[in-house]
C-alpha cells in the first residue's frame, strides 16, 4: 500500500486510515457539498463566489450586482428546523438577500430563505426587517422578546458606527 501521508512523514496503516476516514466521513462530505454548491452557484450565473465562515450562512456571491448570502444544506431533514430565533436575528441584520441551497444527491434548489421558515419564524423575520427599516413592527411574539431587544442594540451601534464613519470622511 502506498503512504497517503507520506509527505508528513507519518506512517499510517489500513485501519487507522479506514477509521479515520470513517470519523471524518461527516467532515468531508461537507467539504464535498461546498465544492458542489459553488459549481451549481456558478451554473446559476453567480460570479464572486466565496466561502466563509459565518453563523449564518456558507458563500457570499453576486449576482446582477446583487450581493447574496448562502447557506448549504445537504440534510433530509428541513433546512431550517434548526434555525434559533438568534440566527433569524443575525440573518436580518445582513446587508443583502439570505438563500438556502438545498443539495440533495443530483438534485438542488435555491429558495428564499424567509420562504421555507415555519410561520412563527417568518413573522419574527419579518418584524426584525420592519425594526431594521425604522419602522414599528405589528405583532411581536412574546417569545422572542429577548431577541428583539438585542436586535434593536444591534440596530442603534450600527448606526452609530455608521455616523461616526461619516463624521470623519
Amino acid at each position: 500500500m502506498s503512504k497517503p501521508f507520506s509527505e508528513l512523514d507519518i506512517e499510517v496503516d489500513e485501519d487507522e486510515l479506514r477509521y479515520a476516514l470513517r470519523k471524518a466521513r461527516g467532515i468531508i462530505i461537507g467539504y464535498a457539498m461546498e465544492y458542489r454548491a459553488m459549481k451549481i452557484l456558478k451554473q446559476l450565473g453567480f460570479q464572486d463566489i466565496k466561502l466563509v465562515t459565518s453563523p449564518t450562512h456558507d458563500i457570499v456571491a453576486t449576482r446582477n450586482g446583487q450581493k447574496y448570502y448562502i447557506e448549504v444544506k445537504a440534510s433530509k431533514y428541513s433546512p431550517t428546523k434548526h434555525y434559533s430565533a438568534w440566527k433569524i436575528a443575525m440573518i436580518a441584520l445582513l446587508d443583502g438577500e439570505h438563500y438556502t441551497l438545498i443539495v440533495r444527491d443530483n438534485e438542488y434548489y435555491l429558495e428564499k430563505t424567509i420562504n421555507i421558515l415555519s410561520s412563527p419564524k417568518q413573522q419574527l423575520y419579518k418584524a426584525l426587517v420592519k425594526i431594521k427599516k425604522g419602522e414599528k413592527p405589528d405583532k411581536i411574539p412574546e417569545q422572542y422578546r429577548d431577541v428583539i431587544e438585542w436586535f434593536k442594540q444591534q440596530i442603534t451601534i450600527r448606526n452609530l458606527q455608521q455616523k461616526q464613519y461619516r463624521k470623519y470622511q
